[in-house]
């Protein structure tokens, strides 16, 4: 682990070389480390120049995941609590039944979540099937979204990925992108600034103005999106 001096701000970094990029890329989640991502022919310099170019951005980042709303508390999986869809809190009913592993469905109105009546059934096992849950949905809407975007965009059609992501919301790279699941837990508006974000790197390798105007194209009040996602980001647990 590598760390950057900003004044006495200490800011630990790791750097993942990669044969597909072309430009160096910083991206900072909850566990206050920079990850930096530089094509594999970029020396430590170059990572330092930027670096040094990015300060004000890091800072930001950096105290800007500090003031985070904290991530809700731990789910029992219960009947009575909530579980978030599309931005959206819906109940949470849990029965039991001739079922040989718990299955959760949603009928529009509230969660349902069948349990074997004969099994003693663990936080974990409930929590696996609310998660197979939403990866599904994940992936029949969040490829969705992106229609109109790369439709406006010019592009293509675009492969998109849904997969957890350890760093970041979602990616862009070698001429597809990947959304993390987590995103359809959110308002549609955010996953909407999510996907028209990685999209508009189709057009721009990096975050420079030209890429904010594309971004600011699609989706003109991008700038409270990205600043809902900040606060709210970790509170997008199941």
């Amino acid at each position: 682990m590598r760390q950057y001096h900003i004044g006495q701000t200490v800011v630990p970094y790791e750097i993942e070389w990669s044969p597909d990029r072309s430009t160096i890329g910083l991206s900072m989640d909850g566990t206050m480390e920079l990850a930096v991502r530089a094509p594999v022919d970029a020396t430590l310099d170059d990572v330092e120049a930027v670096l040094e170019e990015k300060q004000q951005w890091i800072l930001e980042k950096l105290y800007g995941l500090a003031e985070q709303d904290d991530p809700p508390l731990d789910k029992e999986y219960l009947s009575g609590e909530k579980l978030l869809y599309n931005g959206r809190r819906y109940r949470l009913k849990v029965a039991s039944s001739d079922v040989s592993e718990p299955k959760l469905e949603f009928d529009g109105s509230q969660f349902n979540l069948t349990v074997p009546e004969h099994d003693h059934v663990s936080t974990r096992r409930k929590q696996q099937a609310v998660v197979d849950w939403y990866i599904r949905r994940a992936e029949e809407e969040l490829p969705e979204r992106a229609n109109d975007y790369i439709d406006k965009l010019g592009l293509d059609e675009v492969e998109i990925d849904i997969r957890p992501l350890r760093r970041s919301w979602g990616e862009y790279q070698s001429g597809r992108i990947a959304l993390h699941w987590r995103l359809i837990l959110a308002p549609r508006k955010i996953q909407d600034y999510v996907v028209a974000h990685e999209l508009a790197h189709f057009k721009h390798g990096d975050h420079s103005d030209s890429f904010w105007n594309t971004v600011g194209t699609l989706v003109p009040d991008y700038r409270e999106r990205r600043e809902w996602l900040r606060v709210k980001g970790g509170t997008l647990t199941v």
